[in-house]
């Protein structure tokens, strides 16, 4: 997606450069990207950037460049489909815009209004709604109307129909048998972490053991402060050579995958609040501190 190069007044947009951003759906290449077929994954939900440039696209909507670190590019988002980093964020099946397709029959005061199989699309995220995620949708079968629909009743736009009543006539079964069984890695979370990083580059071996013993110092500073989230934050910013460093060292919300191989056994071998000892990777030495766990999560049918 490209933007011009004119900078919005600040009043005009949420967000500034420099400001570290969230992105709260799947970014795929609409065409624009180069170095990537149509409609690749880009950037993964939930993954951390910070905001380079601010412009706009066809003159109404806002579009920020977003450089996210762990991917290594430069996208363009829309203000929607971003938030703060460091607002609450919880991960759901579904996001603004994702087509979807209803699991079961939705009536309202006893009319059958939504059948099985309806294609909808996702015009709010309800993330904190009572007994889990919900969405306001939009069905194509009913213009003009906006349903309140749990998240467990709703599946991806690709997957499988229901089939129809079962023996017992009871959809809800078909719903369970068809989708969730065969599907629970749709209703699964994995693991995932809260990471932030220093890196520190070298050239030879010498400037190895200079970056080695940079990061030990560092390391034995983090460990003896009161608060290791903000020394880890503070040490960062100074000495990170890393684009992250403009954001306190931040890699975003991070399962397995999703990392340097090498840093990966140490990242998520770490407790909460705890540090690793210097890791090298292709690119330099990197110390990393695990900020926050977040466990893997299945969803009950009910």
């Amino acid at each position: 997606m490209m933007a011009d190069s004119r900078v919005l007044p600040p009043s005009s947009s949420r967000f500034a450069p420099d400001d570290e951003v969230r992105v709260i759906r799947n970014v795929r290449n609409d065409g624009t990207y180069p170095g990537a077929a149509r409609g690749d994954l880009l950037v993964r939900r939930g993954s951390v950037g910070v905001v380079r440039d601010i412009g706009t696209f066809l003159q109404d909507q806002i579009i920020y460049s977003v450089y996210f670190h762990v991917e290594n590019r430069l996208v363009g988002c829309r203000e929607e489909e971003l938030i703060g980093a460091g607002e609450a964020w919880t991960p759901s099946l579904f996001e603004f815009r994702d087509e979807v397709r209803s699991r079961a029959v939705l009536q309202v005061n006893g009319k059958t209004m939504i059948e099985p199989g309806d294609d909808g699309e996702i015009v709010r995220v309800l993330r904190d709604h009572p007994g889990g995620p919900a969405y306001h949708v939009h069905f194509a079968s009913a213009p003009g109307r906006v349903f309140l629909v749990p998240e467990t009743m709703l599946e991806e736009c690709d997957g499988a129909r229901l089939s129809g009543a079962s023996e017992s006539g009871a959809p809800e079964k078909d719903a369970e048998l068809l989708h969730y069984h065969r599907r629970p890695q749709a209703f699964t979370r994995p693991e995932m972490r809260v990471l932030r990083h220093i890196l520190v580059t070298f050239d030879g071996a010498g400037q190895k053991q200079d970056a080695i013993a940079l990061l030990e110092g560092l390391r034995g500073h983090i460990l003896q402060s009161a608060d290791r989230a903000a020394a880890f934050a503070a040490a960062a910013l100074e000495h990170s050579h890393c684009p992250t460093a403009l954001g306190n060292g931040v890699l975003g919300t991070i399962k397995l995958g999703q990392l340097f191989p090498e840093l990966e056994p140490h990242a998520f071998s770490l407790a909460e609040g705890a540090l690793s000892t210097p890791v090298e990777s292709p690119v330099g030495m990197h110390l990393i501190f695990c900020e926050r766990i977040h466990p893997p999560m299945s969803m009950s049918f009910e």
